[in-house]
This record gives C-alpha cells, sequence and structure tokens, in this order.
C-alpha cells in the first residue's frame, strides 16, 4: 500500500479499489461497516477517511506522526 502526499500534511491519499459511496466521510466506527475503513478509524492518530473515486484519503490529528500511523496500519493490513 503506497501513501501519497497531499497538500494537506495532515492528509495522505491511498488509491485502492473500493465499492464505498464517493464523497463520504468517515470519522467514526458507527459510520461505516467496511473493513478496510474500519482498520483506519480505529489507528491511532486517524481521526476521519473521505472516499474519492478509487481512493481513500486519511486525515490525521496535529499531534500524530505519519510514520507511527503508517507502520500501525502495515501491521494491521496483513490480517484482513
Amino acid at each position: 500500500m503506497e501513501f501519497i502526499k497531499t497538500p494537506n500534511p495532515n492528509a495522505m491519499k491511498i488509491e485502492i479499489s473500493h465499492k464505498l459511496e464517493v464523497g463520504t466521510k468517515i470519522h467514526s466506527l458507527s459510520d461505516t461497516e467496511d473493513k478496510l475503513c474500519t482498520l483506519f478509524i480505529n489507528t491511532p492518530g486517524v481521526s476521519a477517511v473521505f472516499v474519492g473515486p478509487g481512493f481513500l484519503t486519511l486525515t490525521k490529528t496535529e499531534d500524530a506522526d505519519w510514520d507511527s500511523v503508517k507502520a500501525d496500519i502495515a501491521g494491521q493490513f496483513d490480517k484482513l
């Protein structure tokens, strides 16, 4: 999985095939039943997931570090 920088330093894009409704914003577990989005929103430091056509954008909290967030996601991604 490749994380792509965006103009916003608190957001990273992931190009990934999905069947989610484009334009959806996920801020909590109650916003989704999708396993991948659940993994992202459960990751410490991730505050939101935005669904775009063929990509997801993760937004982190101000105090989170992208290296830690990416490492946490990589460690959980193989369990899906």
